[in-house]
């Protein structure tokens, strides 16, 4: 973990980042932690994203109305389907 003063006023944001990337960094003001920045994993990065995709989250509530709507189909039902059509 490192620290950074917020007062330190020659570290670019893109600097910041790369410095985040390894390591969690604490900014400080007047030697106070005001906020961290993170390194972030790419498959919680991905997450995020996906949870933030409007065209993902409309995609879910479709599939959420039609699994309502229609019920579910059991796993070996649809291992069923899946090797009759592969097969």
């Amino acid at each position: 973990m490192k620290t950074l003063s917020v007062e330190t006023k020659d570290i670019s944001l893109e600097a910041l980042i790369e410095m985040a990337a390894n390591d969690t960094i604490i900014i400080t003001q007047d030697s106070k932690p005001l906020f961290a920045v993170v390194p972030v994993d790419p498959d919680d990065l991905q997450t995020w994203q996906l949870g933030e995709n409007p065209k993902f989250l409309e995609l879910m509530q479709r599939s959420w109305e039609r699994l309502h709507a229609e019920g579910a189909v059991p796993l070996a039902e649809a291992r069923r389907r899946l090797l009759e059509a592969a097969g």
